[in-house]
C-alpha cells in the first residue's frame, strides 16, 4: 500500500466534504503523524483548517486508576472534527478519543478518518474516511510503519 497516495486521496475527500471550519485531531502515536501529513496536503490545496492532537488515555474505560483529564489545545466547540487514527479495530480507542473531544467542548460534528479499517468492531463506530479496508482474522495484527518513527512507510499484517 502506498501510504502517501492514500493520504492524498483522503485529503481530496476531505476537501470535497464541504466542512466549514474543520479541526483535524490526530490520535497518538501514529494518527497524529498522519494528521500532520493530511494537514500538509490540505495546505497545498489552500484548504482552511486547524490541527490538534488528543490525549485519549485518561478517557479509556480499562484504566486501573484515575488519570487527570486535559482539554484539547484548540476548543472544538461548534467545530467539525475529523479524528484521525492509523488503524481502527475494536473502536475503543476512538470511543475514548471522542469522549476526550467532547470533554473539551461540544463539536458540531465528529467524523473519523482511518488509514486502515481491519474490521472486528466491538462498538457501533464507523469511519467516514478510509484509506484501505484490510479484512483480518482475530489472530492477525495490522502494523502501520511511518517514516517519522520507523524510517519506512508500510503496512504489514502478521499473525499473533
Amino acid at each position: 500500500m502506498d501510504i502517501n497516495k492514500a493520504l492524498f486521496r483522503l485529503s481530496k475527500e476531505i476537501t470535497e466534504s464541504e466542512f466549514n471550519n474543520p479541526l483535524l485531531i490526530g490520535i497518538p502515536r501514529r494518527g497524529d503523524l498522519l494528521a500532520k501529513r493530511l494537514s500538509n496536503n490540505l495546505i497545498q490545496f489552500n484548504y482552511s483548517h486547524d490541527l490538534d492532537t488528543v490525549d485519549y488515555l485518561p478517557f479509556r474505560d480499562d484504566l486501573e486508576k484515575e488519570v487527570k483529564k486535559t482539554n484539547l489545545s484548540i476548543n472544538p466547540q461548534d467545530r467539525e472534527i475529523i479524528l484521525i487514527d492509523d488503524v481502527i479495530y475494536t473502536g475503543r480507542t476512538l470511543r475514548a478519543s471522542i469522549e476526550a473531544v467532547v470533554f473539551s467542548g461540544r463539536p458540531k460534528s465528529i467524523s473519523l478518518l482511518c488509514l486502515i479499517d481491519r474490521g472486528h468492531r466491538e462498538l457501533p463506530i464507523s469511519p467516514k474516511f478510509i484509506g484501505k479496508n484490510i479484512p483480518t482474522n482475530e489472530n492477525e495484527y495490522v502494523s502501520v510503519f511511518l517514516q517519522e518513527i520507523d524510517d519506512v512507510d508500510k503496512v504489514e499484517v502478521t499473525n499473533i
